[in-house]
């Protein structure tokens, strides 16, 4: 077993690994908490820099597009170099490109600090998936994976709700202070605490190297499948994140009410997380991450028809949406490790292209979103997000299919 080989010339490893995993948790939180910090904020700004809708959108775009294309140069530079080195470099670019906000005073510069923000938090993210992979053996990484993201799950939580109260009580650049110390704590902790995990570093890195590394994941049927699934997904929470703002701005909802009633789907995503991995995970990753899809698209079905019935209100966004995070919850682990483990030696390529799809997915379908006119109608805004939905649960139904002729043949 992987666990086995890794922890054979150090019994002590283990216990380390899995104390560590609340510490990951961290790095890959650090993403979301650039992302929903500022999320409160968008509507003020886009009022104080007297800009439209799809700039302020842009905040969200740029953001995530550096998250994405990031982790495609780390995850594959990690595999040569390892990932304690790539950790390090993001964590400070985080903390740099978040302490750069508070100095803005215009939106073009403010737009450059949001991609040097990304920048670093994609190394923090795809870092963290990829250590959890080093460590452990599939089925024990979907478990731990899940850990992560249940102690990842109340960084939102938290971040969305004291988000809404900084800016409420000390403007929009206060949360970006809260970014910056973040990352200077995964930083420091990363200099005295944390080892490096990945012991088959590859000899060489060039251009060669790089075609056949992606060349190895892209034609993998199960890689894509869970990767593409897993992606869209995520790319549903971000599409969210981004515009549900407005609508509750539109239904007369303050900064720091609005960070009340989105938390409830970081707490559904929490709640889904800490089932997956108590009851779920052993059923099987395929099984799992299918069901918590279909549960996403059945909270979004509820939400289409609160809004084709005219009865929107904060309650009827907020609950279908605790749902979703629910769903969501318990598909992403299973789907991120489904991926991630099928690269095989090319793990930290694949955790790279899994979390480049995840952000780039969001990104686009954010501002085809608000392009149509999603920011404001929620129509339009629900419509989408089912037909992602419905795509996701296309690859993982085929993910399913594929690992079942594997076990017969």
């Amino acid at each position: 077993m992987k666990t086995e080989k890794i922890y054979e010339a150090n019994p002590n490893k283990q216990k380390n690994a899995i104390n560590s995993v609340g510490f990951i948790a961290l790095t890959i939180a650090s993403p979301v908490m650039g992302l929903v910090l500022l999320v409160p904020a968008i509507p003020e700004i886009v009022s104080r820099f007297s800009i439209s809708e799809n700039v302020g959108q842009s905040l969200i775009t740029l953001y995530l597009i550096a998250l994405g294309l990031g982790q495609l140069f780390y995850g594959v530079a990690s595999d040569r170099f390892g990932r304690h080195p790539i950790l390090l470099l993001g964590s400070i670019m985080f903390a740099l490109g978040s302490g750069l906000i508070l100095v803005s005073n215009s939106i073009e510069f403010l737009l450059v600090c949001r991609v040097i923000q990304g920048l670093g938090a994609a190394a923090c993210l795809s870092m963290g998936r990829a250590m959890i992979n080093d460590n452990f053996a599939r089925q024990e990484a979907a478990k731990h994976m899940s850990t992560a993201q249940t102690i990842q799950s109340t960084v939102p939580i938290i971040s969305v709700l004291f988000g809404g109260i900084l800016v409420e009580f000390f403007g929009w650049k206060s949360g970006m202070a809260v970014s910056a110390i973040a990352g200077l704590i995964i930083f420091f902790i990363t200099i005295l605490k944390i080892a490096e995990t990945n012991k088959n570093r590859l000899p060489q890195i060039n251009f060669l190297e790089i075609k056949k590394a992606y060349g190895e994941i892209l034609k993998n049927p199960t890689f894509l499948s869970f990767a593409i699934a897993c992606g869209m997904q995520s790319g549903m929470f971000y599409v969210l994140a981004g515009i549900l703002p407005y609508h509750y701005e539109a239904l007369g909802q303050s900064a720091l009410a609005f960070g009340v009633w989105f938390s409830i789907m970081p707490i559904g995503f929490f709640i889904g997380n800490f089932i997956n991995r108590r009851y779920l995970v052993m059923r099987g990753i395929e099984v799992v991450a299918f069901s918590g899809s279909l549960i996403t698209l059945f909270s979004m079905l509820i939400l289409l028809f609160s809004t084709i019935t005219l009865n929107l209100s904060p309650i009827t966004i907020a609950l279908p949406c605790g749902l979703f995070g629910f769903g969501n919850g318990i598909l992403i682990s299973n789907a991120t490790i489904g991926a991630i483990s099928s690269a095989g030696k090319y793990a930290g390529t694949g955790s790279g292209f899994t979390g480049a799809w995840q952000m780039i997915a969001g990104a686009s379908f954010g501002v085809i979103i608000v392009a149509i006119g999603g920011a404001e109608s929620m129509f339009i805004t629900v419509c989408s997000v089912i037909g992602i939905s419905l795509l996701s649960i296309f690859c993982l139904t085929y993910a399913f299919i594929y690992r079942d002729k594997s076990e017969h043949n």
